[in-house]
Order: C-alpha cells, then structure tokens, then sequence
C-alpha cells in the first residue's frame, strides 16, 4: 500500500511546481508593487509551463493539471499563457 501512496503523491508533482511558478509571481507583487508586469510575465510563464507538462506528461502523470483532453489541455494553457504574455508585453511601462 505504501508504494500506491506515494506513486500518488508523485504525481502531482507537475502541479505542484506550476502552483509555485503562479505563487512567486503573485507574491512578487506585494514585494515589487511598481513591477506588475514582470508578476504578469511570471504567471504567463507559469501557463505554457502547464502546457508543456500536459504535452509531455500522461493521463496518471499530469494529475491535477489534467482537465480535458490532452489536446484541449494543452491548447487552453498554451493559449492563456501567449494571451497573458502578450497583453505584458504591449501594456505601455
């Protein structure tokens, strides 16, 4: 039993380290107010690193980062990431 334990536990993994790209960049804004942005970046960042996990990864590995289809999956992360990117990057500074 200890072995199904922790194979769950390992799985979610890849979630648990998009959960951390998403906490610095949101937390870097309450210590770097004045660069929104860049916590912006950060979380786009955090997006496409979703996708890529969800492309690389299969159905029992991808854990919480699975939601549809791996093609809806990564299309959604991916999209979201660009869009968020995007929008960092032509915001005027």
């Amino acid at each position: 039993m200890a072995s199904s334990s922790s194979s769950r536990d390992l799985k979610e993994i890849p979630f648990g380290v998009v959960l951390l790209i998403e906490l610095i960049a949101v937390l870097s804004i309450s210590v770097f107010p004045q660069h929104w942005l860049r916590a912006v970046g950060g979380m786009a960042l955090g997006m496409l690193v979703a996708g890529f996990f969800r492309l690389t990864l299969t159905d029992q590995q991808a854990g919480l980062l699975r939601v549809r289809r791996r093609t809806f999956d990564v299309a959604c992360y991916w999209g979201l990431g660009v869009l968020t990117f995007v929008v960092a990057v032509a915001l005027p500074r």
